[in-house]
C-alpha cells in the first residue's frame, strides 16, 4: 500500500466518522429551533400618550411614517423567515418591540403570515418597549404566561421593561419547555455606573427560576439581550449560569461562551463585538433523555448581507444611523439553537 492511499484511507475515515457524529445528533429524532431577536426599536405608526414614543412619530426625530414602518416590518420578516439555518424559527423572542400591534403586524407581514401565535404584555418602561414571544402554533400551544417585573434599587422611580415567562406544550411529544425572555439595563450610563440595575434584572430572573421551575427536571431557556456579556457579573453571579464547557451543579448553561475565541459578537461596540445577546439552558437539556440541546448547534446570524460596508464596515446594518434613515435591519445580530425531541 502506497503512503498516499494510506493517507487517502485515512483522511475517508475521519470523514467518515464527524459525518456519523453530525448525524447522529438529528437522527433519532426531530428537531426544533429557537432564536432571539433584538428587532431595535420596532416602533408602530400610531402615536401613544402613555410613554414617550415622540422620536418615532412623523414629526419626531426620526420621521417616523407609515411607510418606513411598513419597511421595517418587510425587513425584520425577512431576516425572521430564513433565521435558523435558512428557515423561520419555531419559536422567537424579541425585544425592542412597542406594542401588541406591532408584533401582530410582524407576524402577518411577508412569509410569516399564518405561522405565529404571540405572547405580549405592556411593560412599564419610560421608552414603550418590551420583550415578547412568538411560536409556531402548528408546533405549541401555550400553557400559562406571565410578566415579571424588575424593581431597580438604585431609583424606585426608574422604570425598565418586564421580564417574560412562557410555558408551552410541544405538541407532537407532549413535553412541555419553558422560555425566559429578558432585556436587561443598558450600559447607557457606563458599564460600570449601570451594574447594579443590571444585577436587580439579573436577580429577578433567577429568583423567578427558583421559585416557578425544577433545575434538574424541568426543560427551560433564557434568552436575551442581556448588555451584558457571558463573563460578566450579573450573568455568571446574578442569573448563576455557568460555562457549558465547564458545568456543574444546578445552575443555568451558558451556551455563548464558545463565540468570544474566534472574536464573534451579537452587537459591534466601538469596533469590537460583544456577546451580549444569549441563550442559557437548564441541565435537563443535556441529560441525554427526551428532548435534547443539540451541541454545537448555538449560532450567530452574522450575513454580510445583515452587515454593513463602508465607514462603519462590520457592524450590523440598523435602521438607523444617528437620525439617518439606513432602511436596515437591526444593531444585533440575531441568534439561534436547535433541540431534538
Amino acid at each position: 500500500m502506497t503512503r498516499y492511499t494510506l493517507h487517502l484511507l485515512l483522511f475517508l475515515v475521519v470523514l467518515s466518522a464527524a459525518t456519523c457524529r453530525n448525524k447522529s445528533n438529528v437522527s433519532n429524532g426531530k428537531v426544533l429551533s429557537i432564536a432571539f431577536y433584538n428587532i431595535d426599536n420596532l416602533y408602530d405608526d400610531v402615536d401613544d400618550t402613555d410613554h414617550d414614543d415622540q422620536d418615532f412619530t412623523p414629526n419626531g426625530q426620526y420621521q417616523w411614517t407609515s411607510d418606513r414602518y411598513h419597511q421595517k416590518l418587510d425587513n425584520m420578516a425577512k431576516v425572521i423567515a430564513q433565521l435558523a439555518n435558512g428557515k423561520a424559527p419555531d419559536v422567537l423572542g424579541v425585544c425592542e418591540l412597542e406594542s401588541a400591534k406591532a408584533l401582530e403586524d410582524l407576524i402577518n407581514t411577508g412569509d410569516l403570515k399564518g405561522q405565529y401565535g404571540m405572547v405580549h404584555y405592556d411593560s412599564p418602561d419610560e421608552r414603550g418597549v418590551d420583550v415578547a414571544l412568538i411560536y409556531k402554533t402548528r408546533k405549541f400551544k401555550v400553557l400559562s404566561s406571565e410578566k415579571v417585573p424588575v424593581v431597580l434599587t438604585k431609583d424606585l422611580n426608574d422604570r425598565t421593561r418586564d421580564q417574560l415567562f412562557v410555558k408551552a406544550l410541544l405538541i407532537a411529544s407532549n413535553d412541555t419547555i419553558c422560555f425566559y425572555v429578558c432585556h436587561f439595563p443598558s450600559r447607557r450610563e457606563g458599564k460600570d455606573e449601570s451594574e447594579i440595575n443590571r444585577m436587580d434584572a439579573a436577580k429577578t430572573c433567577r429568583n423567578f427560576i427558583n421559585s416557578h421551575l425544577n433545575m434538574v427536571n424541568d426543560h427551560l431557556i433564557v434568552m436575551g439581550d442581556f448588555n451584558d456579556e457571558p463573563w460578566d457579573k450579573s450573568i455568571k453571579e446574578g442569573v448563576m449560569a455557568n460555562n457549558i464547557n465547564q458545568k456543574g451543579g444546578a445552575n443555568l448553561l451558558n451556551l455563548m461562551w464558545d463565540f468570544k475565541s474566534v472574536g464573534r459578537g451579537s452587537y459591534n461596540f466601538k469596533g469590537q463585538m460583544n456577546c451580549l445577546d444569549q441563550f442559557m439552558i437548564t441541565p435537563s437539556l443535556i441529560d441525554g433523555k427526551k428532548i435534547e440541546y443539540i451541541k454545537k448547534s448555538v449560532n450567530i446570524l452574522d450575513a454580510n448581507w445583515l452587515t454593513q460596508t463602508g465607514k462603519y464596515e462590520g457592524f450590523p446594518l440598523r435602521t438607523f444611523g444617528g437620525n439617518k434613515w439606513l432602511n436596515g435591519y437591526s444593531d444585533h445580530y440575531p441568534i439561534y439553537l436547535e433541540l431534538q425531541y
